[in-house]
C-alpha cells in the first residue's frame, strides 16, 4: 500500500509539472506574441474613434441649436421685451451639453487605458514578465525556497502583464454581442436628430428672408413652439443619448472599474496569504 500510494503521488506529481511547464510556455508565448497587444491597442483605437464620432454629433447639434436660440426678436413694448423663439429646445441643448461633457470622460479613460496597454506591452515588461514566468516556474519544479515578498513580486508581474488585456477582450466580446449594434442605432437616431435640426435651421432662416426678420420668425417659431415636432426630435436625442450613455458607461469606467477592484483584491489576496 505505502508503495502504490508513493507511485500514485510521484504521478500526480509529473502531471502537475507537466501542466505547470506547459502553462508557462503558453505564458510566454502571449507575453511576446505582438497580435495580442496590436489587437488590444487597435480595439481601443476604434473605440476612440467611435467615442469622437459620437462627440462630434453632440456637438454639432449643439451648434445648430446655438445658431437657432441666437435669433432674437425685440418687441417694442413699453421699455421693450426681448424674445428668442428657440428658447423651446433649450431643455435639449442643456442636455446635450452634459452629454458632451461625459463623452470627454469617457474618451480620457480610454486613452489612459491606452497608455497603461502600451507600457504593459513594452520591451522592459515583457522581459520582466519572462523572467517572472520562468523564476516561478523554477521554484516550482525545484522546490526551491525564496522569500515571501520574492514569490509575490513574480505573480504580480505576471498578473499585471495580461490583466489589461484580458480586459480588452472582454470589451471586444461584449461588443460583438450588443454594444456595436446599439451604438450604431443610438448614432443613426443621433444624426437624424442633428438632420431634423438642421433642415430646422434652413427653414428658419428661409423664413426670415421670404418675409422679413419680424414676421419670418414669428412664422418659424409657430412652426417651432410646442408642436410635436419638436417633442419629438427631444424624445429621440434623450432616447439616443441615454443608450449611448449606458455604453459610455460600461466600456470606459464600469468595466475597467470592475476589473480593477477584482485586481485588488487578487493582489491582497497574494500579498496577505501566508506562503509555505
Amino acid at each position: 500500500m505505502p508503495s502504490m500510494t508513493h507511485q500514485r503521488s510521484q504521478k500526480l506529481g509529473r502531471v502537475a509539472a507537466l501542466f505547470a511547464l506547459t502553462g508557462a510556455l503558453l505564458l510566454l508565448t502571449l507575453t511576446w506574441l505582438p497580435t495580442i497587444d496590436a489587437a488590444a491597442n487597435q480595439y481601443l483605437n476604434d473605440a476612440l474613434n467611435s467615442h469622437l464620432l459620437v462627440y462630434a454629433s453632440a456637438r454639432t447639434i449643439n451648434a445648430i441649436i446655438s445658431v437657432i436660440a441666437s435669433i432674437e426678436v425685440s418687441l417694442n413694448f413699453g421699455a421693450g421685451v426681448a424674445l428668442q423663439p428657440g428658447e423651446a429646445l433649450d431643455p435639449l441643448n442643456d442636455l446635450i451639453e452634459r452629454f458632451s461633457g461625459f463623452v470627454l470622460y469617457g474618451l480620457a479613460a480610454l486613452g489612459l487605458q491606452q497608455v497603461v496597454l502600451v507600457a504593459a506591452g513594452s520591451f522592459a515588461a515583457k522581459v520582466l514578465t519572462s523572467c517572472a514566468v520562468i523564476g516561478a516556474l523554477t521554484v516550482y519544479l525545484w522546490r526551491i525556497k525564496i522569500p515571501a515578498w520574492l514569490l509575490r513580486l513574480l505573480l504580480l508581474l505576471m498578473f499585471v502583464r495580461f490583466v489589461l488585456v484580458l480586459q480588452v477582450g472582454l470589451s471586444w466580446g461584449l461588443d460583438k454581442l450588443y454594444f456595436d449594434i446599439e451604438q450604431q442605432q443610438a448614432l443613426a437616431s443621433l444624426n437624424l436628430v442633428k438632420d431634423h435640426l438642421h433642415d430646422l435651421r434652413a427653414s428658419y432662416m428661409q423664413s426670415i428672408n421670404a418675409s422679413g426678420f419680424f414676421s419670418g420668425t414669428w412664422q418659424a417659431a409657430q412652426a417651432l413652439i410646442g408642436t410635436d415636432e419638436q417633442q419629438s426630435i427631444t424624445d429621440i436625442a434623450a432616447t439616443a443619448i441615454i443608450r449611448l450613455l449606458v455604453i459610455l458607461l460600461l466600456q470606459s469606467l464600469l468595466l475597467p472599474l470592475v476589473f480593477i477592484w477584482l485586481i485588488w483584491l487578487i493582489l491582497k489576496s497574494i500579498i496577505t496569504k501566508p506562503t509555505n
